[in-house]
């Protein structure tokens, strides 16, 4: 899905390319003057993301070095550096080593400035740059962006994907202090892949950046030619369960030790297993969880050895590009029986998660109970403890527990932290509908059969007027945990319980987020000239709108006044273009109707959340996408000035 993502974007950006090639004649003139020929690497790359759009001219000499792997894109390198080409397929196809002459215009690209060949000269054979190889610190930035490196790391792991319709090899690889480079190999054999894992290597190829919409560097990608050009200068162990085991706490404390994050064995007792994707073991009352992309089927209390990386999870350690077999079958691990506030304990004002990770026990009062298309979710009580536990759907049918039936649930514990790594909440992930036990079932006594009562027995209207308040301060809590009372929607509160939850999801399912911030225009000239009510009115037709546009599966919630705020799910194919085409026809619509006194105009900051951008706290990537609004409301006010 991420892969669908990055083509998508990687689309966009060459369609403008073609729409500034399209009116280069008219670009290359700026306020009547021509631009001067740009004629190295360097001299491009000095430029700001305007100037380059600005389609100036170049007249570039040096060695085609490596392609991207999208149609017939190249990395391009001279004396001063190296850059990206981009070019019609209808140019004969150039080869790495090729010494060529680019003539053509400047663009932004979409981290870097790149080039637009016009035209593409072969002048004969030349030789490819000479590798230096370079630490993890020296590409922090991007400042190697385009330019034929060599690195040194460790494969962690080797998997083919499909990139660009084609399918490309690629190696996550660790360069040091636990930093991963992406590593793209676009021709290889079947045949060598096997030995790569764990293998010490040397790689030579074009240094990429990972980078997110607002063009700010995030991660180093390298683009390879061939597996050539991945040299193995040490091979792992043939075993790699050939290693000490170690206790799960001893994992990422202090060390001295310098380069590469080394492979960890551990053993325990598997309490939650998602073929593919992941699994949580737990030795004595520690648990870990651990990635893998490994399919073997495992059974709940199977003894297993793991193999893998450690790394930083929400609050506790995990494993990552683990293996793991199994040595032995044993009892089930039963769920510790804890409250609530024990999830997260203070110790001198610290916030601690001691049970992160670990299969837990626990009772809560059911608040709300809401069904998505993939999950169940759980919002549950315990005294003043506020939770939620969700559980994925087997496409079975069963009666869901009554709201305010008090409940046992055992289900694995996930700390929730901020980017200080300090715990803030926890949810429980639940395995199956076993896990939920209704130990009390809801009371008895509804408003409906109040009223029948005190019809009947008037001597008992002081006993059920007190039922009635119970139910209707329950009923009013549900209401102000979650909802807006204008519109419906959900409040800030419900909407960052839920959005949380619902980038958490995406992160474990590997999909991209979109977060839209939506504010709305001259609200308050429409309160001051149409009076509240048609103010109020504006808010309810807004959220309608919402409502269409977006599924129901997506948050949407009324964060105050007029600011609405979305976590909608951006694969394909729902997008962010088709998400924000919607809005914009369901908007025209509302305006062109006869009775409507007021016209809707929103703006609109949509931040596209994946990779460790989803790491960030909920209120961060909030700020994110309400800055991109306030930069289109400012872009709309400098042309309408």
């Amino acid at each position: 899905m991420a892969g669908n993502l990055s083509r998508f974007k990687f689309s966009c950006a060459v369609a403008l390319f073609l729409l500034v090639y399209a009116n280069a004649g008219a670009q290359v003139q700026l306020r009547g003057q021509t631009l001067p020929r740009l004629t190295s690497v360097r001299a491009i790359h000095t430029l700001s993301p305007e100037e380059a759009r600005q389609a100036r001219p170049v007249l570039l000499r040096g060695v085609v070095t490596v392609f991207s792997g999208y149609q017939s894109s190249f990395f391009f390198q001279d004396a001063t550096g190296g850059l990206s080409v981009e070019h019609s397929n209808d140019y004969p196809k150039v080869q790495p080593g090729q010494l060529v002459e680019i003539r053509g215009f400047t663009a932004p690209g979409m981290f870097a400035p790149v080039a637009i060949a016009e035209s593409i000269t072969v002048l004969g054979q030349g030789n490819l740059p000479h590798v230096q190889i370079l630490g993890s610190d020296q590409l922090t930035g991007g400042k190697r962006d385009g330019q034929y490196i060599g690195v040194r790391g460790v494969v962690r792991s080797a998997v083919i994907e499909t990139i660009w319709e084609k399918s490309v090899l690629v190696l996550e690889t660790d360069i040091g202090g636990g930093n991963l480079a992406t590593v793209r190999v676009h021709d290889f054999s079947q045949a060598s892949i096997e030995r790569l894992p764990g293998s010490t290597v040397v790689v030579h190829g074009v240094c990429g950046t990972v980078f997110n919409d607002k063009r700010q560097f995030l991660g180093v990608r390298m683009y390879v030619e061939n597996l050539d050009d991945v040299i193995v200068e040490r091979l792992p162990s043939k075993d790699p369960f050939d290693l000490p085991t170690r206790r799960f706490e001893s994992m990422l404390q202090y060390s001295d030790q310098e380069g590469a994050i080394a492979r960890v064995k551990v053993r325990g007792t598997v309490t939650y297993s998602q073929p593919g994707q992941g699994l949580y073991i737990q030795d004595g009352t520690q648990g870990l969880f651990v990635e893998s992309r490994q399919t073997t089927a495992i059974a709940a209390g199977s003894q297993l050895e793991v193999v893998g990386y450690p790394a930083a999870g929400r609050y506790s350690p995990k494993l990552d590009d683990a293996v793991f077999r199994i040595v032995g079958t044993g009892k089930p691990v039963e769920g510790l029986p804890r409250a609530a506030s024990d999830m997260i304990t203070y110790n001198d004002g610290s916030p601690a998660a001691p049970y992160d990770a670990a299969l837990v026990q626990l009772k809560g009062r059911l608040v709300e109970n809401i069904a998505r298309s993939d999950e169940e979710l759980l919002l549950l009580r315990d005294g003043a403890s506020v939770f939620t536990a969700s559980l994925r759907r087997s496409g079975e049918d069963r009666a869901a527990p009554a709201i305010g039936s008090l409940l046992k649930i055992t289900g694995i514990c996930v700390a929730n932290a901020d980017e200080t790594h300090e715990a803030h909440s926890f949810e429980i992930l639940l395995r199956s509908p076993a896990d939920i036990v209704v130990l009390e079932a809801a009371p008895w006594w509804n408003a409906s059969r109040a009223a029948w009562i005190v019809a009947l027995l008037i001597l008992m209207i002081l006993v059920m007027s007190g039922w009635v308040a119970v139910m209707r301060r329950q009923a009013s809590l549900r209401v102000l945990t979650l909802t807006d009372q204008l519109t419906g929607l959900y409040n800030r509160r419900g909407f960052l319980l839920l959005a949380e939850h619902q980038i958490q999801i995406a992160q474990r399912q590997k999909t991209p987020i979109l977060i839209f911030y939506i504010d709305v225009d001259s609200f308050k000239e429409i309160n001051d000239s149409l009076g509240h009510k048609e103010g109020d009115l504006v808010l309810v037709t807004i959220s309608a709108i919402m409502r269409h546009c977006f599924r129901k599966t997506d948050v949407i919630g009324r964060l105050g006044g007029d600011e609405f705020a979305i976590v909608a799910d951006g694969a394909q194919p729902y997008t962010r273009p088709i998400l924000e085409q919607r809005l914009a026809d369901a908007i025209q619509e509302s305006n062109q109707k006869p009775d409507q006194k007021f016209q809707i105009s929103l703006s609109i900051g949509v931040l596209t959340c994946e990779g460790s951008v989803c790491n960030l706290p909920i209120e961060e990537l909030l700020a994110q996408a309400d800055a991109l609004m306030y930069q289109q409301k400012q872009d709309r006010k400098k042309r309408r000035a």
